[in-house]
Order: C-alpha cells, then sequence, then structure tokens
C-alpha cells in the first residue's frame, strides 16, 4: 500500500507532576503518583447521594451525550460503506423491448411487432493493487474508532458539567443562607437603632445608617436567587429535562458535598491512556494519514477487470430464436482495462499534498492536546491546595468577624461608639463568610476539574453505547437498521482492544508507537 503508515506521534511527558507542599499559603494534598483514581465513579467520593442520583440521570438522558451516541452508528454505516469498495461489484439488468414496425419495414420481412428482450449479469472489480481501498477502509476504521473516543469524551465532559453545575447550586443556596442570616442580624441592629433614636440615645445619622445596610444587604438577595434559578435550569438541560425539573424533583434536597481525602494522579503518560480525547485526537490523526495514501495511489495506473453472462434474442427478420434463456442465445464477455492519469496528475499532487498538510494538523493537534491536558491536571492541583489554605483562614477569619460584629452590636447598645462601627463589624462579616462559601465551592470545582483532566468516568471501555429504547425504535421505524441499534459488540470482525491500551511502559517521551494496519473482510485489526 503507498502513503505513511501510522504511528502514534512523540509527545512531551513529565516523569511526574508537580508536588503540592504545605506552606503558610498551599496545602498538601497527599496526592499519590502510584495510584490513580477510580476510572469510572469518581464522584463517590464526595458522598452525596443527590450528587449520585443527578449524574446517573445525565448518562442515561443526556441529550447532547445521545447525539454522540448516535453519530457512533452513523461512523459504523459508513465504515460498511467503504468496507464494500474492496469487493467487486455484480449488477443484474434486463431489458424489453416491443416495437410496432411501420408497412415498408414489414415488406421486407420484418414482423408487424419486432421484439428485443435480455438478461445479464454484469461485474466489475477495480483491483486494489496500491492499497486504495484498503486505505480508505483504514480511515473509515479510524474514524469510528475516534467517533467512540468521542463519545466517551462527552461523557467525561457532561459529569464535570453536572458535577459543577450542582456544585455552584449548592454554593447558591449557601450564599443566600449567609444573606439572609446577615439581614435578620442587621434588622435587630436596624430595630435597636430605631429604638435608641426614639428615647433620643441617638442621632437620625446612626439609624439612616443602619436603613440603608439592611437595604442594601436585602438588594443583594434577589441577584441569589435569580443565580440560583439559572443554574438550575441549566443542570434540568444536562438531565434532558425542562428548565423547572430540577427544582421541581430536587428542590427540597440538601447537600453533603465533602471533598476527598486522596487523589491518585498517576503519571503524565499515563493521560494518553487515560484521556478518550486524547485516544480520539490520536484515531483522528491515524485517520487523515490513511487519506493520504488514498489520494497518493491514484498517481498509479488502475487495474480492473469485468465479465458479464446473460440471454438475449429477438423476432427479427421473421423468425424466432427460442425460448430466452435457452443455451443457444446466451451471450458472455470478459475485459480488462488499465487507466493512468496524464494531464491531471499535478493536481492529484497537490491534494496529496492538502492531505499531507491536514494529516501534519492534526499531529501538532494531538500533541497539543497532550501538552493541556498535563495543564489542566497540574491548574487542578494547584488550585485546590491553595482553596485548602484559603479555606482555613477564612474559617478562622469567620469566627473573629463573629465576634467583632456581636461585640461591636453590644458595645453601640451601651453608647460606647458609634453606629459606622457596627456597619464595618458586619459588612466584614458578610463578606468573609461569602468568601468562605466561595472558596469551599472552589475546592470542590477543583477536584472536579482534577477528576475531568485525569480521564475520570472513563473505564477505558471502547465498547458502543446502548441507545434509549425509544431512540431505536423510533430510528427502525423510519430506516432499515437490521439488529446494528441493538447488538453489542464491534462493528463487523473488527477487534480494537490490543490497538487501544498497551500494557507496556514507554519513555516519557511517548508510548509506544502503534502501527495502524488494514483489516479485511473476516480478519482482526490489531
Amino acid at each position: 500500500m503507498v502513503g505513511p503508515d501510522f504511528s502514534r506521534p512523540s509527545v512531551k511527558a513529565g516523569d511526574q507532576y508537580q508536588a503540592t507542599a504545605k506552606t503558610q499559603f498551599t496545602e498538601s494534598l497527599g496526592e499519590n503518583s502510584n495510584q490513580i483514581l477510580d476510572p469510572v465513579e469518581w464522584w463517590q467520593s464526595f458522598n452525596d447521594p443527590t450528587l449520585n442520583a443527578l449524574l446517573k440521570q445525565a448518562a442515561s438522558q443526556n441529550l447532547t451525550l445521545q447525539q454522540a451516541a448516535i453519530r457512533i452508528y452513523q461512523l459504523q454505516a459508513q465504515l460498511g460503506v467503504t468496507d464494500a469498495t474492496i469487493l467487486p461489484t455484480v449488477a443484474l439488468s434486463g431489458s424489453y423491448a416491443n416495437t410496432r414496425n411501420s408497412n415498408l419495414q414489414e415488406i421486407t420481412n420484418s414482423p408487424g411487432n419486432l421484439v428485443f428482450n435480455n438478461a445479464v449479469v454484469q461485474l466489475n472489480w477495480e483491483l486494489d493493487f496500491w492499497g486504495k481501498a484498503r486505505r480508505g477502509i483504514e480511515s473509515s476504521l479510524n474514524s469510528y474508532m475516534s467517533g467512540v473516543a468521542a463519545f466517551y469524551s462527552a461523557d467525561v465532559s457532561i459529569s464535570a458539567d453536572v458535577a459543577n453545575t450542582y456544585i455552584n447550586i449548592r454554593n447558591n443556596e449557601e450564599l443566600i443562607a449567609v444573606a439572609t442570616t446577615n439581614l435578620a442580624l442587621q434588622k435587630e441592629s436596624l430595630r435597636i437603632a430605631g429604638a435608641r433614636f426614639k428615647y433620643g440615645a441617638t442621632s437620625m445619622l446612626d439609624l439612616s445608617q443602619a436603613q440603608a445596610q439592611y437595604e442594601q444587604t436585602k438588594a443583594q438577595i434577589p441577584a441569589l436567587i435569580a443565580s440560583l434559578k439559572k443554574t438550575q435550569h441549566a443542570m434540568s438541560i444536562l438531565l434532558g429535562e425542562p428548565p423547572d425539573y430540577y427544582e421541581k424533583t430536587y428542590g427540597n434536597t440538601k447537600g453533603s458535598l465533602k471533598p476527598p481525602t486522596e487523589l491518585g494522579v498517576g503519571m503524565p503518560r499515563d493521560l494518553l491512556r487515560r484521556r478518550p480525547d486524547v485516544l480520539q485526537a490520536e484515531f483522528a490523526a491515524a485517520a487523515q494519514s490513511s487519506l493520504i495514501g488514498v489520494n497518493k495511489a491514484q498517481l498509479f495506473p488502475t487495474f480492473t477487470l469485468g465479465g458479464n453472462f446473460g440471454y438475449a434474442n429477438s423476432n427479427f427478420g421473421g423468425g424466432s430464436t427460442g425460448s430466452l434463456f435457452s443455451w443457444a442465445n446466451n451471450s458472455t464477455g470478459i475485459s480488462a482495462g488499465l487507466s493512468l492519469p496524464l494531464f491531471y496528475r499535478g493536481a492529484i499532487v497537490d491534494q496529496v499534498r492538502v492531505q499531507d498538510a491536514v494529516f501534519q494538523q492534526s499531529i501538532l493537534a494531538y500533541q497539543n492536546l497532550v501538552l493541556n491536558a498535563q495543564k489542566e491536571v497540574e491548574d487542578s492541583l494547584i488550585a485546590i491546595s491553595t482553596s485548602k489554605s484559603s479555606v482555613e483562614d477564612y474559617t478562622r477569619g469567620v469566627i473573629a468577624a463573629k465576634s467583632a460584629a456581636d461585640m461591636a452590636l453590644e458595645r453601640y447598645k451601651a453608647g460606647q461608639n458609634d453606629y459606622n462601627t457596627v456597619i464595618v463589624a458586619q459588612q466584614s462579616l458578610l463578606s468573609i463568610q461569602n468568601s468562605l462559601v466561595q472558596t469551599k465551592s472552589n475546592e470542590l470545582i477543583g477536584y472536579v476539574g482534577a477528576f475531568k483532566a485525569l480521564g475520570g468516568g472513563w473505564s477505558a471501555d471502547m465498547t458502543p453505547p446502548k441507545l434509549p429504547v425509544s431512540t431505536v425504535a423510533e430510528m427502525t421505524e423510519r430506516t432499515d437498521w437490521g439488529n446494528v441499534l441493538t447488538k453489542t459488540g464491534e462493528p463487523l470482525n473488527v477487534q480494537t482492544g490490543k490497538l487501544l491500551l498497551p500494557k507496556q511502559d514507554a519513555p516519557a517521551e511517548g508510548l509506544a508507537p502503534i502501527k495502524s494496519t488494514t483489516p479485511t473482510q473476516g480478519s482482526a485489526a490489531p
């Protein structure tokens, strides 16, 4: 076969991730480079039953995920189309003609009606001498595998989106609770300021300041409610439901999210096997590599074989040749052909160059994706480390701010300070409490980012997903899909397991190359 044989491009991968350490501003995560996180149900480490239920529902009902699943069956059908190009084409044709002759034709001893009929089987076969058809099958196979990996990449992303959206829902709920609690505190302060003003113990200034502070805090709550509602609507769509679904179904649940106690990060080179989007990019590059060979084969001679066998008869001349399918009426023929482009070769060369340039872009995209995958892990680790440290600081800050707010109000009641001191103390408490809630959420989101960056949610299984029963029924009613939509296993006779996850380790510059070969009918890919 002409054209390049694909091998996994070399990549730059570090030996290990930067270890987080306990300092004045960071916390150690205790990450384990010799352990990989639970590949499937990483969300169990948050110990939140509601999150578990949401993720389970999203996995079965998310419409974006179902689109990615159906595309796999589109690519499988396309693989079947391409697979047929290596075989001969056989066609059956027949014709019948009955023509009434003129008087002049009848004088020449032709009958009144002239009848011609025939039935012919024709065979044509383009010999795949240079591997054009086999490279095409190779490209379609890799496109199919890229589609499967794309589904699992979408699955990982949607799981992370559900988790992040759920964390934001709980974050908004807590911010509303903090604002409501502080509003009650400020309402009491306003009552005290009003009572003191009534009895002449304070000026109108204090009462106006208390009123302004109360109204300001109250005005912040509607925006928080709007943010909560929008986040709930977003969650409903992720679950494949109308916008009000989450509030109706899960609105009364309470969150119990807790940061995981341990994080297995593995080694950077593990990302080549652990992340489906990396595998998707690799298969996409392999598919593009094969197209170079498909186009290059057009520069060489094309060999074709043909043949036909059939029957023909007519009543021309007034005679009869007997029954159409009598052996005397059989007709046979064979043919062979050779074609070679001469004046169009420059355009074919340019087309090969086009495919090679696209292939090179896909290599660079793959290498860039691997680098960004490592960056995402590092970003998540430092986000968790710094958030953990900030949570501890804010927790101590909330205790101190609450004590200061209580003390300021008591001193104001005793006439020992003006109301401005109370305002400053209560605003500081509200600000620090909000920061604590947000930082706790940032820590949880950091863990979700780490799980996603490390390929969490995917077990390295490349089995095509099952479609919902309703979708299968709708598609089979419209089109003859046979058992394609319901059978399990791999398309045709292609076996992919050995191709995907080589067990041997490889140097940091990349895992051992994977050679891409073309499966034939009844055989298996590596």
